[in-house]
């Protein structure tokens, strides 16, 4: 090793039934290879979740390598094919987001292979040390816990602000609250007056928090104008400063995915699902911006029901259709709305101020989405952070119908077979957004089409019951087979759905064949 040269610093899964003892034995032996690795070892590969090799990566690794049984001969069956299922879509997102693919690799040897371990890791070590440093920034936080004043004065704020102190506990955010449904136990107005009588000392174990969806029936309910939810992420942040964590979607390989996007500069490929034949900018007045879709065809590899990435293009060819070239950037970083619900502020700031400036560069006028949560948050939280951001915001289903009505967009090729369909009000993009007519009468437009209401529509329509990937549990997918039993009974052949998420949610919920 020269002095001074790059060492990465590799961690290595290791099987207790193959790799680590390959290991062993090279190290009985005597058998060379790099000091820069780290073992793990683990009951089979395939207990190796996505979310812990990034875990890796966030506190300091610059490369991991899974080492298990031979195909074929897993100890437990399939461990190890599922282990290089996962790695193989987390390699697709690597690429993606520009970390590199060849920072994580599979092995699969027998437990005699002692030569065969040191050569591997060996090999890694120097192809990684070849790409240099992984260029994430690893702040170490070091942040004061607060005291129990602190926190009680920090929550008054919040009550303060969202106007949690005019709750008369009339009940009525409960009767509507889609959770409280299934859990008796669940009410908002009690998370509101465990705060208001000063009690914090169970604020990271509270579990209420999390429970919420924020999907804002209770704010469209309350007649005295409380912002339940606003309340919900501001009692999020203060319990995550004080060490709390949710229970994420997927081991919440999708926040690791945020924060590393917040922390660097990688440089990204995020705009693979861009065809020859779509017209794109790199300036111009309308700015698409795509959100996190290109990362979820990557995560959600396995969902064979799934393409997020056509979204991106059905947008982009609606768009070139009017006669609209959009500008898309492969410098786009996620919106943040996952760590804004999440309490985790200093990484969405980061974001925002990286997207701004982003968007700001492009010369764009307007900034059009087909994510509602992108759209609510750059709507609003955005604006309310940094004031007048310079440009405008717009749903594209908003976008559209402006479009259609200025005839610049026809809709004559759409004509097909008729169908009828019923369609779902997001929470982000109905209650919280205010946007419930543009699309009913995009699809409406459509020659043949009939929409048939569900009884639970606009402001009062039911959430998927996942916002932030942060509270997917038993009581949740009751009420996403409710609504998905809701939209059946209403004799639609479609269902129609404009948030990326909701189908995400709603489609995992049918997956077992609910009828």
């Amino acid at each position: 090793m020269t002095e001074g040269a790059f060492e990465p610093k590799i961690v290595a899964f290791t099987c207790t039934w193959c790799g680590y003892p390959s290991a062993n034995l090279a190290g009985v032996n005597k058998i060379q290879y790099p000091p820069n690795v780290r073992i793990v070892r683990v009951m089979c590969s395939g207990s190796v979740e996505p979310s812990v090799i990034m875990d890796a990566f966030e506190s300091g690794a610059d490369g991991v390598i899974v080492i298990g049984c031979l195909i074929d001969n897993c100890h437990y069956v399939s461990g190890n094919k599922n282990a290089q299922e996962r790695v193989d879509a987390l390699k697709e997102l690597f690429d993606i987001m520009g970390m590199d693919s060849r920072r994580l690799r599979t092995e699969w040897i027998n437990a005699s292979e002692r030569t065969r371990f040191a050569k591997s890791v060996t090999d890694f070590v120097e192809e990684v040390r070849a790409l240099g440093p992984l260029p994430l920034k690893r702040e170490s936080k070091g942040t004061k816990a607060k005291t129990k004043e602190q926190t009680v004065a920090a929550v008054k704020g919040i009550i303060e602000d969202t106007g949690a102190f005019d709750c008369v506990e009339c009940g009525k955010c409960t009767t509507v609250c889609p959770i409280a449904k299934f859990d008796p136990e669940f009410a908002p107005r009690a998370i509101v007056l465990r705060a208001m009588e000063g009690i914090v000392e169970n604020i990271s174990t509270d579990k209420d928090i999390w429970t919420c969806t924020t999907c804002e029936q209770c704010n469209a309910m309350c007649p005295y104008k409380v912002d339940y939810s606003g309340f919900i992420r501001g009692m999020r942040e203060e319990a995550t400063a004080a060490g709390a964590a949710p229970l994420c979607s997927k081991g919440g390989i999708i926040h690791a995915t945020q924060r590393i996007m917040a922390n660097s500069d990688l440089k990204q490929d995020r705009l693979r699902w861009v065809k020859q034949d779509m017209k794109v900018a790199d300036k111009g007045d309308v700015f698409y911006f795509v959100g996190c879709l290109p990362h979820y065809d990557a995560i959600f590899r396995d969902r064979k029901d799934l393409s997020m990435t056509s979204i991106c293009e059905s947008a982009v060819r609606l768009m070139n259709e009017a006669g609209v070239v959009p500008v898309v950037s492969n410098d786009e970083k996620c919106c943040g709305h996952d760590l804004n619900w999440t309490g985790n502020g200093e990484d969405f700031e980061k974001l925002m101020e990286h997207n701004v400036g982003l968007i700001k560069a492009s010369g764009a006028k307007k900034v059009v989405f087909t994510c509602p949560e992108c759209y609510r948050t750059m709507n609003m939280d955005y604006s309310d952070l940094m004031g007048d951001l310079g440009f405008e915001t717009q749903h594209m289903s908003d976008y559209l119908k402006e479009l259609m009505d200025s005839g610049q967009l026809k809709t004559d090729k759409a004509a097909g077979e008729p169908f009828k369909f019923t369609y779902h009000d997001s929470c982000r993009l109905g209650r919280h957004s205010g946007v419930y007519d543009s699309p009913r009468e995009l699809a409406a437009s459509m020659k043949g089409c009939e929409l048939v209401e569900m009884v639970n529509t606009r402001d009062k329509a039911i959430c998927c019951g996942v916002a932030g990937w942060a509270n997917c549990n038993t009581n949740v997918k009751r009420m996403q087979v409710d609504r998905v039993m809701e939209a059946k009974r209403t004799g639609a052949d479609r269902m129609l759905l404009f948030c990326p998420k909701c189908q995400i949610h709603l489609k995992c919920a049918i997956q077992d064949k609910v009828h």
